[in-house]
């Protein structure tokens, strides 16, 4: 029995000897597998990533009609906005409604200065009050329908004195310069589109 129990201590000894040597042993060839199964997916990865690099294709195509009308009508929106905020006078001031017309069922966008709308107003009542309604000559309302003679001057006056007023804030405002130069270029595109 003392050889035997003399082998198991000697085993035994040896185990406890040799196993940090082992053990470390160990942990060096894992590492060594770790930092080789890294460098094996970083290499994978690098070669799938160079495999999906996507092309970069660059489309570039006109703006359909429909588009264009609708930046324009964005762009006078701005303009107007602007001039609105930046005039000095309220008859100057810019309204844009959709109107639908007798006979049609697609609204129109008017834009029109608040003087033009106060006038136009104005002409209105003043030929519905002219139309006759059933006496000679002599009964109310029998006045004259429409009278554009004397309008033109007032309205041609107030119209140059608000061109005048925006190309004094398109000189003082490079904002404003800009959006009417905007505006312009959109309705040159369009008008070149239409007329070929």
């Amino acid at each position: 029995m003392t050889k035997k129990f003399s082998f198991i201590l000697v085993v035994f000894f040896s185990l406890l000897w040799l196993s940090p040597t082992l053990l470390s042993q160990q942990q060096e060839s894992s590492a060594e597998l770790e930092s080789q199964s890294e460098s094996e997916s970083e290499s994978e990865s690098e070669s799938q990533a160079e495999a999906t690099v996507i092309e970069e294709i660059n489309v570039q195509g006109q703006r359909t009609t429909f588009a264009l009308r609708l930046e324009i009508e964005n762009a006078e929106t701005e303009v107007y906005n602007l001039f609105n905020e930046l005039n000095s006078d309220d008859e100057f001031d810019v309204t844009c409604e959709e109107t639908i017309y007798i006979g049609s069922r697609l609204p129109r966008r008017t834009c029109m200065a608040a003087y033009l709308r106060k006038e136009e107003a104005y002409q209105t009542q003043s030929y519905l009050q002219g139309i006759p309604i059933g006496g000679g000559l002599g009964s109310p309302g029998s006045g004259s329908l429409l009278s554009f003679d004397g309008v033109r001057a007032e309205v041609l006056e107030k119209t140059e004195a608000m061109e005048q007023e925006m190309i004094n804030i398109a000189n003082e405002v490079p904002e404003f310069a800009a959006a009417l130069i905007k505006l312009a270029n959109l309705v040159g595109t369009l008008e070149e589109r239409t007329n070929n």
